[in-house]
């Protein structure tokens, strides 16, 4: 643009220069001819009024022609009769007349320039005509000359002008800019002596910009550090503080700890009230820590404790478990009353492993075993348990493959009441894998640590659905009631009690089964749940009462339809002892309306003296072990029983 501006202005001056110029010459061109012309006129008046010879002019003539470069000839002429002739001539065409003076548009348009003459003498009139033939070709190059000339100078001034300007241009605008441009790409330092004011507006904002990102970048950098919730360090502050201990080569445990059951807290209770327990976590676990120990959270409910002092076991020891005393509480938040406790593993550096990835690993291995075992408890690493964590590992995948083949079948065991008569049955699922049985326990606590115990109760619940639905179709069959076990976990789930509402149809031929952990981390919750499975007209049956956690005060607590009386006690019903404890279970169980129901029962002895107690439903090796359904069908057709 500028530089179209710029040939714009100097094309214009030159050519008003051009214009005056030329009229200049023209102008200077144009008087000389006239000159010669009255020149020419006055000589010719001046020897012929005085009669004399014609040779006595044409030196004169001649002296014109050869000097001057507009004319190249003279025809003169009196009358019409030629009487001298001086140079080259043409034929006579394109004449113009002279009057009193010739402009040079004239001379540029005419070849012959005519004067008339008329001499006085010898009494009379005689009319004569000069003829000036004019030097065209001399004329039209000293045109084409000035324009050349013009044409040059315009062009050389244009170079010389685009010359200062490119170099001013790339001097004060391109190189500052290319230095602004690298500046701010961060290639060059900050540049100095800017002489275009805006350039320095333009270096002070980008320095302005530079200073104001470093320090976003730095809170950007911290935040990639941080967890957003609570401030501690988070999974890549971790590592980076991990390595670096490494690198110095520091002994230092690493603790990894885990709330126990908090999905189901976050579950029924709300994120937001999750949130609330992890910052208090949160800030117990900040005044734990000394001040060269580190703390970060890494996952959801998942933190990690780097300690010191390893060199003894017995000092971290103990120092965890004050930390699971502290967290093994009740907090209230919102109005909620929040059971919480933490499982933790270990793994030492070195002695255990020798790079984060490795460390990490194994503190989580230790922290699986922890909660194996019945959470609430710290366990450090040892290689015994990586090999049991690999044989669990393969147990899960496994198991993922056995619900994709459906390979389960739910065996059923026949439960008496006190004449013998089969009144029901308890649903237990089996797994056949390669043709053998795998016992539940087995896989069972895998399934339940995993969180496949949700799949596998939800088919436990659709097959029992299906064997009652079937055995409406047997007369024999049809008034047996069938009990699934539901896990602690599928319990709390929401998508239970939606499943339970598909198979209401024979509510009332489906019993639930259910432990006493249900109970233990919130009462009201387990209230509302058994209050809305009373509602779809299922009946409970508390499974494996007096070895969990709660006591006869939970009767009291929690709408339950059958107690089943754990076959650790019925196995102790010879001895006196055993003997006053069941008595006390059944008696409760009769004030509070609650049916009872033994289980383990394998001999008639121990049949006679609970029926005696007067317990109402009995099951156990006695009647049957638990059968595959087809065989069930078998037993109950054919069943007699001696009393």
């Amino acid at each position: 643009m500028i530089n179209l501006l710029l040939v714009i202005v100097l094309t214009s001056l030159f050519y008003y220069f051009y214009l005056m110029q030329k009229e200049k010459i023209f102008s200077y061109l144009s008087d000389n001819l006239n000159k010669e012309i009255l020149d020419a006129k006055f000589v010719i008046k001046k020897y012929l009024a005085k009669d004399e010879d014609l040779d006595e002019i044409r030196p004169f003539y001649d002296r014109l022609v050869l000097k001057s470069e507009l004319i190249k000839g003279i025809l003169l002429k009196k009358e019409n009769k030629t009487i001298l002739i001086s140079g080259n001539i043409d034929k006579l065409k394109n004449i113009i007349i002279y009057k009193e003076r010739l402009k040079f548009s004239d001379i540029l348009k005419f070849n012959i320039i005519k004067i008339p003459i008329k001499i006085y003498s010898n009494n009379k009139y005689t009319n004569y005509t000069i003829y000036l033939f004019l030097n065209k070709e001399v004329i039209k190059s000293l045109v084409e000359d000035l324009k050349l000339k013009f044409v040059f100078v315009y062009l050389f001034i244009l170079i010389i002008l685009f010359s200062i300007e490119n170099y001013l241009v790339n001097k004060f605008i391109v190189k500052p800019l290319i230095k602004l441009k690298n500046f701010s790409k961060k290639l060059e330092t900050e540049p100095k002596n800017l002489k275009i004011k805006e350039f320095n507006e333009i270096k002070t904002s980008l320095k302005q910009s530079f200073d104001k990102l470093e320090m976003t970048i730095n809170d950007l950098y911290k935040t990639t550090l941080t967890d957003y919730l609570t401030r501690l360090g988070n999974r890549k502050f971790l590592e980076k503080s991990v390595k670096e201990l490494i690198n110095k080569n520091e002994k230092f445990c690493m603790v990894f700890l885990d709330l126990d059951n908090f999905k189901e807290i976050n579950d029924y209770y709300g994120h937001s009230v999750g949130d609330e327990l992890i910052i208090k976590i949160s800030e117990i676990l900040k005044e734990f820590i000394k001040e060269d120990e580190i703390i970060s959270r890494v996952g959801g409910d998942e933190f990690v404790l780097i300690l010191k002092g390893c060199d003894d076991k017995t000092y971290i020891n103990n120092r965890l478990n004050k930390l699971l005393n502290q967290l093994n509480r009740r907090w209230v938040l919102r109005d909620y009353e929040i059971k919480t406790s933490v499982s933790m593993g270990v793994s030492i550096y070195p002695d255990n492993a020798i790079i984060y990835e490795e460390l990490l690993k194994k503190s989580d291995i230790a922290l699986y075993e922890s909660k194996s075992r019945g959470k609430n408890s710290v366990t450090f690493f040892d290689d015994m348990l990586e090999v049991k964590v690999k044989k669990e590992f393969i147990i899960k995948n496994d198991l993922v493959k056995a619900l994709e083949k459906n390979d389960f079948s739910l065996y059923l065991q026949p439960k008496v009441d006190m004449t013998g008569k089969i009144v029901g049955c308890e649903g237990l699922i089996r797994w056949i894998k390669n043709n053998q049985i795998i016992p539940p326990n087995e896989f069972i606590p895998i399934a339940e640590k995993s969180g496949l115990i949700l799949k596998i109760g939800e088919w436990v619940m659709k097959k029992s659905f299906d064997i009652v639905k079937e055995f409406q179709n047997d007369e024999d069959l049809k008034n047996i009631k069938l009990s699934f076990n539901v896990s602690p976990l599928q319990f709390k789930c929401e998508n239970f009690l939606l499943n339970l509402e598909k198979i209401k149809e024979f509510a009332n031929m489906l019993e639930i089964e259910i432990t006493e952990s249900v109970f233990i981390e919130d009462k009201k919750k387990a209230k509302e749940i058994i209050e809305k499975i009373h509602n779809l007209g299922f009946k409970i049956n508390l499974d494996d009462f007096g070895t969990g956690y709660s006591s006869l005060s939970v009767l009291k607590e929690f709408d339950i339809d059958y107690l089943k009386i754990d076959k650790a006690f019925i196995d102790d019903i010879m001895s006196e002892n055993g003997m006053v404890f069941v008595k006390t279970i059944v008696n409760m169980s009769k004030s509070l309306s609650i049916k009872t129901v033994a289980e383990g029962v394998e001999s008639k002895e121990q049949f006679n003296i609970l029926k005696n107690i007067g317990v109402d439903v009995y099951q156990g090796y006695l009647f049957s072990k638990p059968l595959p359904k087809e065989e069930f069908i078998k037993f109950v057709k054919s069943y007699t029983f001696n009393l």
